[in-house]
């Protein structure tokens, strides 16, 4: 993923001891994630050697990793202070030293929510308290993007909107579900290298929500589901689209569509800064349920978008989170009819000042 400048990953570590203040925790240790990317720049895969953040309220950054990725870990603008330890040494213990020159105890160091346990009982034993879950810390990190991430992700949803474009034309009788999801993934990944995924559903298999598909091959007067999507540059797009394939669609078809979008931009239209996240699933589902669907509409109306496929905020019912501008999030109503056909619509919204605004 290309990095951004310096000043970006400044102000996002400023965010994160903002946040370790409000919590009440002194040190925050993260390991290879998408965070540990969205704080350091560097893409590392998290493996049984040891590679971790530790950022105190105060002072530089500390990068503990293996010696021998000093070359990859060097390239981090966020710090200088690189630990490095040899095979024959124990990385632990340079994360605890690193925690106790910060006069730290292991009750206030925040983990990263996607620790293994493994490391977390490691830090237990060295440190000699438990370190403190630190979900509290990092949710407040991500949700709102800064506008160098919402340009990424603009152009992931443009990117992935073009590729089905030019795959819809390509739909025929004989045509099995697996040749569309490849040929979808091949038109993303031709534009710019993107990392695409496809679920491709036909006829029945649209009514599973999230089934496989592959083997069907389409039929005239079918139901088509498409679910795609491509992280650009390290952001993720997720789009669906569900249309009928052949002559006109039956009266049935077409009514649960029209409900299903209709649903959709009640839900784009409830969205501002300051309203609940459960207050756009509410304002999608009431379409659905007042057309007699409801117990349809099987899954939540949507999920955060950023560096994750999934993430903060989720549109769905409980969720008091009030949206911020700059949050990023689908909205993606679905009605699905067991043994006859499924429909979904889905977009990426941008809170802005204004409302919601389709990537």
């Amino acid at each position: 993923m290309p990095p951004f400048t310096p000043a970006v990953y400044a102000a996002r570590l400023s965010r994160l001891r903002r946040a370790l203040a409000r919590e009440g925790a002194a040190v925050a240790f993260v390991t290879p994630s998408t965070t540990f990317t969205w704080l350091t720049g560097l893409a590392l895969h998290r493996s049984e050697r040891l590679t971790g953040l530790i950022v105190g309220r105060r002072g530089r950054p500390v990068l503990i990793g293996p010696a021998f990725e000093i070359d990859r870990l060097q390239e981090t603008p966020v710090t200088r202070d690189l630990r490095l330890w040899r095979e024959h040494e124990d990385p632990v213990a340079l994360v605890a030293g690193a925690c106790r020159d910060l006069g730290v105890r292991g009750d206030r160091v925040a983990l990263e929510p996607t620790t293994e346990v493994r490391t977390a009982a490691d830090l237990e034993r060295a440190l000699g308290r438990r370190p403190r879950d630190g979900r509290g810390v990092f949710l407040q990190l991500r949700p709102v993007k800064g506008d160098e991430e919402v340009d990424r992700m603009h152009r992931a949803s443009r990117l992935a909107r073009a590729a089905y474009d030019e795959v819809k034309k390509k739909l025929a009788p004989g045509v099995r579900e697996a040749e569309i999801g490849v040929a979808l993934r091949d038109a993303m990944a031709r534009r710019r290298g993107a990392e695409p995924w496809s679920l491709v559903q036909f006829g029945p298999t649209s009514a599973i929500p999230h089934a496989l598909g592959g083997a069907r091959k389409l039929r005239r007067r079918d139901a088509v589901l498409l679910d795609f999507g491509c992280a650009c540059d390290g952001y993720q797009s997720d789009l669906t689209r569900s249309f009928w394939f052949g002559a006109d669609p039956p009266a049935r078809y077409q009514e649960v569509r029209d409900m299903v979008v209709a649903a959709f931009h009640a839900g784009l239209a409830a969205v501002r800064p300051g309203v609940t996240a459960e207050s756009v699933d509410a304002a999608a589902r009431a379409v659905i349920e007042e057309a007699g669907y409801g117990p349809r509409f099987t899954h939540r109306t949507g999920h955060g978008l950023g560096m994750d496929i999934h993430e903060e905020p989720y549109i769905v019912r409980g969720n008091a989170t009030r949206l911020v501008a700059g949050m990023v999030f689908t909205i993606e109503p679905g009605v699905y009819l067991p043994g006859e056909f499924g429909v979904r619509h889905e977009n990426d919204v941008l809170v802005t000042a204004e409302g919601g605004r389709v990537l």
